[in-house]
């Protein structure tokens, strides 16, 4: 246990190295969201391609691999909407809820693959990456349109169709994720030069990632949580990487391929949550509170449930 904390500590080294230098106002206020930018539009895509393109797609695992993860976005989905029911919660809350309960920060996932489990564990996660980022933009965008109405932070109102479109086609990590198994899938990699200049785009990705998460850390929003941010932490780390593991004893995927699978229920929530909230009429306000607590409890609760989730999988 504690070697596997020693393991897993550089990965939060590096979110508290964020938040501090953001607190310090190092190197500048306007430094960090440009270093978020960065990474989201070309240092982690780069990776994400880089990985995905060298999946081995023959392998008879990937379906039942692609299954579990479907399954445990679903039955999270339906505990949280169960959840907000009963405490009777208003949509805009059950909606940032329900994100906080589903959507997880890739960037950590790939992070602790790579750090615990090497590089066979890294293009595990970029498989299941490749998996639940598209299903779970498309599954969010419909919801959040059948909770609120198809109405945009602008005002304007849009179908659900352009909007689900609009969350696939401008997301970059679905871009990469197309363009990297795509390449593989008819031969094409490694490309000459480009792959080799990806690569090195993709080494310089996670330690900025996690920086940048860390400086996206917003202390001053959490003032009014309450029992609605409980409840979606324990979908969050509780039912959802319960579900995984249940999942995967059933389907018969045992060792590394179920360590890595639980790790995408065991990550806080994705900082684009707030973004999406704004956009189709969450409460925006909430959302950033979950993302910045649940950010600060998995400093606690990944060692844990990692190491438990090894102690089941061997």
């Amino acid at each position: 246990m504690f070697a596997l904390s020693l393991t897993i500590l550089p990965v939060f080294l590096l979110l508290l190295a964020g938040a501090v230098c953001q607190r310090l106002r190092f190197p500048s206020p306007a430094f960090w969201p440009s270093v978020d930018k960065l990474s989201y539009w070309l240092l982690f895509p780069a990776l994400l391609f880089h990985k995905t393109s060298q999946i081995d797609f023959s392998n008879p695992l990937l379906s039942n691999y692609a299954l579990v993860l479907i399954l445990a976005l679903l039955v999270t989905a339906g505990v949280v909407f169960i959840m907000a029911w009963f405490a009777k919660e208003p949509p805009p809350t059950a909606s940032s809820m329900l994100q906080a309960g589903v959507r997880f920060n890739t960037f950590i996932v790939l992070a602790l693959a790579g750090s615990v489990y090497g590089e066979e564990g890294l293009v595990l996660a970029a498989l299941g990456a490749s998996v639940l980022i598209p299903a779970v933009n498309v599954f969010l965008v419909v919801s959040m349109v059948l909770m609120h109405g198809p109405r945009s932070s602008t005002g304007k109102t849009y179908g659900l169709g352009r909007l689900v479109s609009g969350a696939l086609i401008r997301n970059p990590l679905v871009i990469a994720i197309v363009l990297g198994s795509g390449t593989n899938l008819l031969g094409l990699t490694p490309i000459l030069l480009i792959s080799d200049m990806i690569a090195m785009l993709s080494q310089a990705a996670l330690p900025m990632v996690l920086l940048a998460v860390g400086a996206s850390v917003q202390l001053d929003a959490v003032r009014r949580v309450g029992l609605s941010f409980c409840l979606s932490a324990s979908a969050r780390f509780v039912v959802f990487p319960i579900t995984i593991g249940l999942l995967c004893w059933l389907l018969g995927i045992q060792g590394l391929p179920a360590l890595v699978a639980v790790l995408f229920g065991l990550a806080p929530t994705a900082t684009s949550a707030y973004a999406l909230a704004r956009q189709l009429g969450g409460d925006a306000e909430k959302m950033a509170a979950y993302i910045t607590l649940q950010t600060i409890l998995s400093i606690l609760t990944v060692p844990l449930s990692v190491w438990l989730s090894q102690y089941v999988f061997g």
